[in-house]
């Protein structure tokens, strides 16, 4: 189970595949198990497909604030950074397709 440590907690995630980076973000309520079952495996045949749990939900730690959009889009930041990934198509359900447009507005 890899974790990375970003923003005072550790984060989940996992990566399938090999090819362009795609970075998929879970809905409210959700975890990386909402793509790694059902489009992972598929998308894994073109690109490198990173799903991960959000603060607080999965196997993420669960801090006591900063569950916005921003405070999340900063996660997801640090995510890629501690990655290394420079490039990468957002794919978001519900909630998270609003952190990752949160995220493409910060950081074009």
């Amino acid at each position: 189970m890899p974790k990375v440590a970003i923003n005072r907690f550790d984060v989940h995630y996992q990566q399938l595949g090999q090819g362009a980076d795609v970075v998929m973000l879970h809905g409210l309520f959700a975890s990386l198990a909402f793509w790694y079952f059902s489009v992972m495996p598929g998308l894994s045949e073109r690109f490198r497909v990173t799903a991960y749990d959000q603060r607080g939900h999965g196997y993420t730690d669960i801090p006591n604030a900063g569950y916005t959009s921003s405070d999340m889009a900063d996660d997801l930041h640090a995510l890629l950074d501690q990655l290394q990934i420079e490039r990468a198509h957002l794919v978001g359900h519900s909630f998270g397709g609003a952190v990752a447009l949160y995220y493409t507005l910060i950081h074009p």
